[in-house]
């Protein structure tokens, strides 16, 4: 603002040194050529190409995730048709060897005896006694053969036994849901009312509070959990890994027959929670925290998008609430999913291009709420000269999308793609 008015002077032909002039106008003085450019602005949005690569890798990562479990099923089903293809491939030459015996020409040779651990080869008898206890030990297979392999590969089939009962990710230990027609019907219905309740009522903060904490969770289950478990396992520090003591089942059932308070807050963490690590206590802290910081500055920085811890930690919460999403949603049939996408459909159209017929003042509900209230009412010069003003206000998004700040752009503003898009 003074530089505006040191500006104004100069072209008045105004003094700067009144003092010396007693105000009046130097008009003997050179003539002023002014010549006005525009500010050059990028041609290419490169931050709309970033966020666009950004949303197709987080639905890629969130795919990928999700199904870990096909992924180790399909691995065990490869490696026994491995395991049965050796078999047969042994039980032939077998048979053939026992043919040779019996006519003694034009019979092929088995191969060359493996060698042992130490290098040296092993003999033909030392290795058809192996063969022979391998088949004799090994369990039946379900069509009721066994199944025949050497010692070393004795460790792939335990892979494959193992993977037979494959533990999914810790991200995905709680229990998936799997969406039928009434859900996706119920998931429009309440997605509307949310929509409606946050237009009428105002409501924007309740919803910075709810995605502030919630992303908190996924975002302690799906990178700093397995980050720290990592960490800890090339230290070699297995205690943040294993149950506290004093939140064990055991030490919970004890406390809650004893009786008294302890018990009962004892036994109801255990219950909610079930037995709980330092890894989870870390992991929740740290990712809280963050949070915590996060849901700060949104209430105190007059345009936090602007900031970069904002934004960034946004959009990683974002991604994380994708991949937890993905990770618990599952949808097995192409009807349910038809029908979810229609209605889905229908309802960006109504709430984005309808409701301005059917409102007092002619605006879009989804836009309202997706802008905390829509733009600022006071025209921008004023704003810019009086950013605290309460007609300056608003305009600000709610965080359920990802956000990049535009780059080299003096205009500022940002590239957003919602999380459901």
């Amino acid at each position: 603002m003074q530089q505006a008015m040191e500006f104004l002077d100069l072209m008045n032909g105004v003094s700067s040194n009144n003092g010396g002039d007693n105000g009046n106008n130097n008009n003997n003085g050179d003539p002023i050529v002014l010549s006005m450019y525009a500010r050059d602005r990028p041609s290419v949005n490169s931050s709309a190409i970033i966020i666009w690569a950004l949303g197709v890798f987080v639905a890629w990562l969130a795919s990928y995730l999700s199904s870990s479990d096909y992924r180790s099923y399909a691995k065990a089903i490869r490696m026994k048709s491995h395991l049965v293809a050796r078999a047969g491939g042994v039980g032939a030459v077998a048979a053939t060897t026992a043919a040779g015996g019996q006519g003694g020409e034009n019979v092929e040779r088995p191969p060359p005896s493996p060698a042992r651990h130490d290098g040296t080869p092993r003999s033909r008898s030392q290795s058809r006694e192996r063969s022979t206890t391998a088949t004799a030990a090994s369990p039946p297979s379900e069509s009721g053969e066994r199944t025949i392999y050497r010692d070393d590969d004795e460790d792939a089939a335990e892979a494959v036994i193992t993977n037979r009962n494959v533990q999914p990710q810790h991200y995905q230990e709680e229990e998936s849901l799997e969406l039928d027609a009434s859900h996706a019907i119920f998931f429009i219905v309440l997605a509307s009312t949310s929509l409606l309740v946050l237009f009428f009522f105002k409501i924007f903060n309740v919803v910075k509070i709810f995605y502030a904490f919630g992303c908190s969770g996924a975002f302690a289950q799906v990178v700093l959990y397995p980050l720290l478990t990592r960490v800890f396992r090339k230290l070699r520090w297995k205690s943040p890994m294993r149950p506290m003591e004093c939140l064990s089942e055991e030490n919970a059932t004890r406390a809650a027959l004893n009786g008294g308070c302890k018990g009962k807050i004892l036994m109801c963490l255990y219950s909610f929670f079930g037995p709980i690590t330092l890894l989870d206590v870390m992991a929740n802290t740290i990712a809280y925290a963050v949070g915590g910081t996060w849901l700060y500055i949104a209430f105190t920085v007059l345009h936090p998008g602007s900031n970069v811890f904002y934004w960034i930690v946004q959009d990683v919460f974002g991604a994380c609430m994708c991949i937890t999403f993905l990770g618990t949603i599952k949808i097995n049939a192409i009807r349910v999913a038809a029908i979810l996408l229609t209605v889905a459909f229908f309802y960006d159209i109504f709430f984005v291009f309808v409701t301005p017929l059917l409102t007092k003042h002619v605006e879009s509900i989804m836009v309202n709420v997706a802008t905390s209230g829509g733009p600022p009412k006071a025209d921008p010069s004023w704003c810019e000269k009086c950013p605290s003003s309460t007609e300056c206000k608003g305009g600000e998004p709610l965080p359920m999308l990802f956000a990049i700040p535009r780059v080299g752009d003096y205009q500022g503003g940002a590239s957003m793609l919602g999380l459901g898009d």
